[in-house]
């Protein structure tokens, strides 16, 4: 409460000011800042871990795509030739119906004109 009612103010204003000696504050001084520093090195080393993974994902998320859209343009290839062999087999239905058809007319006319000519 002290410290809100006088304002932001620092504690020490100068060494001087401090009630331990010098040597016991340096000490704790040294072993916070150690502390410190490995603590930013352990973020560091985390931070790189993220992003050697991030890079990993990406890359195999690349690699599926490309699979993908490679897979995905042969089937429609294959997609593109079936439906083309596919008229190509009733095209040749319809042709190998259509000379039946014309053949079985043609024998029944000719025996009709040939009948009558006998008579």
């Amino acid at each position: 409460m002290e410290a809100t009612a006088l304002g932001s103010r620092r504690i020490l204003e100068c060494a001087e000011e401090a009630k331990s000696p010098q040597r016991i504050l340096v000490r704790s001084l040294l072993k916070s800042r150690n502390k410190l520093r490995a603590k930013y090195r352990d973020l560091c080393a985390e931070c790189k871990r993220w992003r050697n993974q991030v890079a990993a994902v990406e890359k195999s998320r690349s690699a599926w795509r490309r699979r993908a859209l490679t897979a995905e343009a042969a089937l429609q290839n294959e997609q593109a030739e079936r439906a083309m062999l596919q008229a190509q087999v009733q095209e040749l239905r319809e042709s190998s119906t259509a000379p039946d058809a014309a053949l079985a007319g043609s024998r029944t006319r000719p025996t009709a004109p040939e009948r009558a000519e006998k008579n």
